[in-house]
């Protein structure tokens, strides 16, 4: 077998680049609570106020500028499905530049905007939502340029999207200490922005043609000038074998019989088989949206999100409930402080995906949302201290196993489109979280809807099994397809995070287009 070829330095540069721009913009909104202190300092939309509290503040002025994150957040969630089928179709360089006139303008709209003289607060906010959302889509692909380091990359992807949300904290910091205006911060960081951009997209631009084009295993075979197989070219085996192959690996028991008998045939040497590229890379999204992992990756999606946000929704009232307020809300403050330190859980999480595989990976998500979900009802707030650390790595681990489930399971050619779909379908789920804790206020506890969160992760557990018990007999048939074709191995048939019910990388329409012209050239 061939020495595993070196990462290329380009790759690695553009991955750090990535991930750096992650940090810099992909949930950069999410940190509104200092963002909205700077506001309320410089009394913004205080005009719309008649009468003001003690605090020097009026209803009108709150919901003004809550509209800012309200709208923002909202258009994450709505454009994510349609953000997702454009880096499909333009690639992601292309992507990173639409990402990158947005963010630059929300924040120079933000540099600029005033309530009284130039109200854009809303638009800007909006702005820096979306470009934040295409930079943090844009930044799954990287993670196949370097595909032995995937899972660790896109863990790092999601975990730095929370730790994005520490920006405006670190820049209201600068505001309070060095006295810097909100005009000056939000220059500097726009030059900051044109900089890593301009990184960003030169990278890709030497990088993008490196993406992979189909399957690593089947590629290897396709580039062998010459296959020794025991399988004649019209023996039923044979059509069997290229069949699967269409189908990813699918290989029924009695096609498997009837490989077993062609392995008695003498060996041969015969030319490699003319492996059909369209019908093997061309697998269509309408397909792989009628497959059970599908099916699958929406629910555990949708009621972790539904658990996830339910709970972030309602951790202050709770420990308000358990005392917080009798100690200075230092738990609500310990809580923000340890939600974007997901990052930590990295490693953890590049262990599991890679060593353990997919579904025990989703097995021990689950068991972290159920840990947090339990001590949550313990009235106890020392022991509170142990949910948010608990819970920082239940989501770590959820939205990388999510983002390694789309990348491995279906791969590069919809990746966009299906973590969009994914995303979407959480989002629209997760608003039944209003409801949820409209009805915790109204009974004046949380504990129903807690335990009712609980039993939700216990309905996952058995899904999680079966896809388990699904995915190991995929992989076995996997392994004797390729075993057919005469190939006892793969760096990748190891690879316990590879489960072969992907597509196959495909370049977007965009790429297959000029590559058809080129050859009409």
């Amino acid at each position: 077998m061939d020495k595993e070829e070196p990462v290329r330095p380009l790759a690695v540069s553009l991955v750090l680049c990535v991930l750096f721009s992650d940090i810099l913009f992909a949930g950069l909104i999410f940190g509104w609570a200092p963002m909205l202190l700077m506001l309320q300092e410089e009394d913004q939309y205080g005009e719309m106020c008649k009468a003001r509290d003690p605090n020097g503040r009026c209803a009108d002025q709150d919901a003004k500028l809550n509209m800012m994150y309200a709208i923002a957040t909202f258009a994450v969630n709505v454009i994510s499905l349609p953000v997702g089928t454009m880096l499909d179709y333009v690639g992601p360089k292309r992507a990173v530049i639409v990402a990158a006139i947005l963010e630059i303008t929300g924040l120079v709209m933000m540099a600029m905007a005033d309530s009284k003289t130039f109200d854009v607060f809303v638009p800007a906010y909006l702005l820096l939502a979306m470009g934040g959302c295409i930079t943090m889509m844009s930044s799954y692909p990287a993670s196949f340029l370097i595909i032995k380091h995937q899972t660790t990359i896109l863990a790092s992807i999601s975990c730095l999207f929370d730790s994005s949300s520490a920006i405006f904290l670190v820049l209201y910091t600068a505001h309070e200490t060095l006295g810097w205006t909100r005009q000056t911060l939000f220059y500097g960081y726009t030059v900051l922005s044109i900089c890593v951009y301009i990184a960003l997209i030169s990278l890709w631009h030497v990088n993008e043609e490196f993406l992979p084009t189909s399957e690593p295993v089947l590629e290897e075979i396709a580039n062998d000038p010459n296959c020794s197989t025991p399988l004649l070219e019209n023996n039923p085996a044979v059509r069997a074998l290229r069949n699967s192959r269409v189908r990813y690996g699918s290989l029924t028991e009695d096609e498997l019989l009837k490989e077993k008998e062609a392995e008695k045939m003498p060996l041969i040497e015969i030319k490699r088989p003319q492996i059909q590229s369209e019908e093997l890379c061309d697998y269509p999204l309408s397909k792989q949206m009628q497959t059970f992992e599908f099916a699958f990756i929406l629910i555990f999606t949708s009621l972790h999100v539904l658990r996830a946000n339910f709970y972030i929704g309602t951790t202050n009232n709770l420990l308000e409930a358990y005392g917080d307020a009798d100690q200075g809300y230092l738990y609500t403050k310990i809580f923000g402080f340890v939600l974007p330190m997901g990052f930590l859980f990295v490693p953890g999480i590049d262990y599991f995906v890679e060593k353990k595989g997919l579904p025990i990976s989703l097995h021990f998500t689950n068991f972290l949302g159920l840990v947090y979900n339990v001590f949550a009802l313990l009235p106890i707030l020392p022991v509170q201290s142990l949910v948010f650390f608990t819970f920082t790595g239940f989501r770590a681990f959820l939205y990388a196993a999510i983002a390694a489930f789309a990348a491995k399971i279906f791969g590069l050619a919809n990746l966009g489109t299906i973590v969009g779909l994914i995303f979407t379908s959480g989002s629209l789920v997760g608003l039944l979280q209003i409801p949820a804790v409209s009805y915790s206020l109204e009974l004046n506890s949380f504990i129903p809807m807690y335990i009712a969160s609980i039993a939700l992760g216990v309905i996952v557990i058995p899904l999680i099994e079966i896809y388990r018990r699904r995915a190991a007999a995929r992989e076995r048939r996997h392994k004797a397809a390729i075993a057919g074709l005469g190939y006892t191995g793969s760096p990748y048939m190891d690879m316990k995070g590879m489960q072969y019910r992907r597509s196959p990388c495909l370049p977007s329409p965009a790429t297959r287009s000029q590559r058809r012209s080129y050859t009409q050239v």
